[in-house]
């Protein structure tokens, strides 16, 4: 618009709004400048005032900006001060932007989150966005709890879009690109995973028979881990693909669920009636072949301990005997009975002379001592299969364990 200096002297000098109303009489705010000629060209200039956390639930981002516009043409003259000048309009605001997130690599991920000026109404014949020379993208020092971004990570271009039926529309672009801090998760997540897994591990090492403890172990280990994964489930969105934590929450899980599987074996090798009676068998003969080489080494002496003596009063056929020991002074009685026949020169040690009622078998006969002690009970056989099985779990598990983290670790850091 344009107006004379003759009309605007004749406003009264205390009449701002008079002036105003005159100034815009002919300024129809619907058409924009250079109406019907070039375009109208906007330098853009961004400044990041702050960063809010991703919600990775809703994959939204809370930014504060502020945002310039400087139109490159000259757009106004005033008769009244002859000077040709630049017009911009300032905005600040917050926005919550839509940031698709690609959660494949969570929590050892990196996400690109674009903010977007795209012209709406008019099209690259009306008006054209250009970012400003020099550093259009200015941001502060910003610190997010679970992520790092740096100035040099922020990428700007230009992003025209075409519409089909309506044609070409201007349209700038800023690129954040968002790095995840993994210590949060290394701390809350995959230790106590860890310590879970090692814990159901010890199980190993419990007697096979002790059910009591090895049992509630084992549920324990599997309870806490699944516990885990469902907190962790109500937190993240729900994705059709499989994410880094998810596959080492399921492994965990899964050694777990082996610790449990492993003692359900053992148990069955436990309690297998065949396997038992074999390691009785296994046993009994271990203890025979021991007994005989026993025998032939002693001389016929029970129990194997001291300096033989000779028996020389021997009544056979009475439940009492005597014996001389080696003195032949010290006469004792009912020390032990007699079944059947004995030898003449059947030798008795010194610890048998004085010691308590024994059991006497040369292969003639039997003596059989009075004990009135009642016989300590009979100790669980275990097969050693079942010892084999938990002899291979202590080795194997850690070692698969460890292989799996060789592999986890390598293809997602």
């Amino acid at each position: 618009s344009q107006q004379s200096a003759e009309d605007l002297a004749r406003v009264p000098a205390n009449s701002t709004s008079n002036i105003l109303n005159r100034l815009l009489l002919s300024y129809d705010p619907r058409i924009r400048p250079n109406f019907k000629g070039i375009p109208v060209d906007v330098a853009v200039n961004i400044f990041i005032n702050s960063f809010g956390s991703i919600q990775e639930t809703t994959m939204k981002l809370k930014v504060k900006y502020l945002r310039f516009f400087f139109l490159l043409q000259s757009t106004t003259y005033m008769a009244a001060h002859p000077v040709f000048k630049f017009d911009f309009c300032i905005f600040r605001l917050s926005i919550t932007l839509s940031c698709p997130l690609d959660l494949t690599l969570f929590p050892m991920d990196t996400q690109r989150c674009k903010m977007q000026l795209e012209s709406f109404g008019y099209t690259t014949d009306d008006l054209r966005f250009i970012w400003q020379s020099g550093d259009p993208v200015q941001l502060e020092k910003i610190a997010l709890p679970q992520f790092d971004i740096k100035k040099e990570d922020i990428e700007y271009g230009n992003c025209t879009k075409y519409y089909k039926g309506t044609g070409y529309y201007t349209c700038v672009e800023v690129i954040f690109t968002l790095r995840r801090q993994v210590g949060f998760y290394m701390m809350g997540v995959y230790a106590p995973t860890l310590l879970i897994v090692v814990l159901s591990w010890l199980s190993f090492w419990i007697n096979p028979d002790a059910s009591a403890a090895r049992v509630p172990l084992g549920i324990f280990s599997v309870l806490s881990l699944a516990s885990e994964c469902t907190t962790l489930a109500a937190e993240l969105p729900k994705v059709s693909y499989v994410k880094a934590l998810d596959v080492w929450l399921i492994v965990c899980l899964l050694f777990g669920f082996a610790s449990l599987v492993e003692y359900a074996v053992v148990q069955v090798m436990l309690n297998n009636p065949k396997r038992i009676e074999a390691e009785k068998a296994k046993i009994a003969k271990a203890e025979q072949a021991e007994g005989k080489g026993g025998n032939t080494a002693k001389k016929n002496t029970v129990n194997g301990t001291g300096t033989p003596v000779h028996i020389s009063t021997l009544q056979v056929g009475e439940t009492r005997c005597k014996k001389v020991c080696t003195s032949k002074s010290d006469l004792r009685s009912n020390d032990f009975s007699i079944v059947g026949s004995l030898p003449r020169d059947f030798e008795l040690s010194n610890y048998d002379c004085y010691g308590k009622p024994i059991e006497v078998n040369n292969g003639l006969g039997k003596s059989q001592a009075k004990n009135n002690k009642k016989p300590p009970p009979p100790k669980p056989v275990i097969p050693s299969a079942a010892k084999r099985i938990d002899l291979y779990a202590r080795a194997l598990f850690p070692f698969c364990f460890l292989f799996f983290n060789v592999i986890y670790w390598s293809i997602y850091l």
